[in-house]
């Protein structure tokens, strides 16, 4: 097996694995999707489900190279951009990015809420309205985690070419972030005293849009992700409430984001009623559709969604759980979409799948690249 000794020859190995496989360029991929351009590649992604209780050794066909570099700082970088390729196991497309924050939570921690690392990073508790509107508003560069991602941006951009670019963290969005730091008040606040509710979600919302800015800014746009050309607004917690409380009450924040940097992208959580108030109050250049079987709201189909978008230039980032047996030709189903609409990206996970179930996937994976390049490629 091949040893990685430096940052520079993990950079090298890299450039030139990525090279040899220009089907898995998630970036080009995403460029054409965007422009609604015909593409050579599907740019499917397909996995297992990840369950701590997967204890099974996967059965892999690519190997990825040991890492030994003295200099602790360097070897991290390194690990990091050697698992870039991991998705090089299951034929999945590669993303040459570094990422930044820690998931959902990492805007929580600006407002002075801790993250608990036992619970994936989620906020450790949450803070009355009262309490954070008696706060300082958090300063949009340093408040929580965002001082250590600016470094670890300068960092990367110091010892790293511009060939490998950096995701944004996970934003969430205005209302998903006031239910993360204040919980299930988030829900009645409006309603027993809109004011205070609309003074704390107008300063998520500037807090949000600066921090942005910010970010993007010191990346600079040499190393901005394509999927960054539209800001993405997450509506999870807009599952849990109505399309009037939506409408009454969250919706002036998110036209602000709208406002400030022009068409979203938007993560309706598979809500069917949130993927109709979006597209219908906010310019949308990007949303998501799919069976997913556990959901508070009910998932929003494919047909339908396409139904609703018929005649837009929007990008529908189709996102499903698989059907146990029926896997192929479930996803060649979506792949005939295609044929009318250029504008999509097709993800897919079998929740039954496990690790030693890997072969399975490569296989399935194999046919739909066959059929792609037969009738679209």
């Amino acid at each position: 097996m091949r040893k990685i000794c430096s940052l520079k020859e993990a950079c090298e190995f890299f450039r030139e694995t990525f090279d040899a496989h220009p089907e898995l360029d998630a970036f080009g991929t995403c460029r054409a999707a965007l422009a609604g351009e015909k593409r050579t590649y599907s740019g499917c992604s397909i996995a297992h489900l990840a369950s701590p209780d997967d204890k099974d050794v996967p059965q892999d066909e690519y190997e990825l190279p040991d890492i030994s570099i003295p200099e602790p700082e360097e070897e991290s970088l390194a690990r990091e951009i050697i698992a870039m390729l991991a998705p090089l196991k299951l034929l999945n497309p590669v993303s040459p990015a570094f990422g930044l924050g820690k998931g959902p939570g990492t805007l929580a921690t600006c407002f002075g809420i801790p993250l608990n690392p036992e619970t994936c990073d989620c906020p450790a508790y949450n803070k009355s309205i009262d309490a954070l509107l008696g706060e300082n508003p958090p300063d949009p560069a340093t408040a929580g985690l965002l001082g250590k991602i600016h470094e670890r941006i300068a960092h990367i951009k110091t010892v790293t070419p511009d060939t490998f670019k950096i995701g944004l963290p996970d934003m969430q969005g205005p209302f998903n972030i006031f239910h993360s730091l204040v919980g299930i008040d988030a829900m009645t606040a409006p309603y027993e005293n809109e004011d205070k509710f609309f003074r704390l979600m107008e300063r998520v919302t500037d807090f949000w849009i600066e921090a942005r800015k910010k970010l993007v800014a010191h990346m600079g746009k040499e190393r901005l992700t394509p999927q960054a050309s539209h800001v993405t607004v997450c509506e999870c917690s807009v599952n849990l409430v109505s399309p009037d409380f939506y409408r009454r009450f969250i919706l002036p924040h998110d036209r602000r984001i709208a406002e400030a940097f022009g068409p979203l992208h938007i993560h309706p959580c598979s809500g069917p009623h949130v993927f109709r108030v979006t597209l219908e109050n906010l310019p949308v250049a990007e949303t998501e559709a799919g069976y997913i079987e556990k959901t508070a709201a009910g998932a929003i189909s494919v047909d339908e969604a396409l139904s609703l978008i018929e005649g837009k230039d929007i990008l529908l980032h189709i996102g499903q759980e698989l059907p146990e047996n029926r896997e192929f030709e479930f996803i060649k189903r979506d792949f005939d979409l295609y044929r009318d609409n250029k504008r999509l990206l097709f993800g897919y996970c079998g929740m039954h799948w496990r690790k030693k179930d890997r072969y399975l996937i490569r296989d399935i994976h194999r046919k739909l690249d066959d059929y792609w390049r037969q009738n679209y490629g």
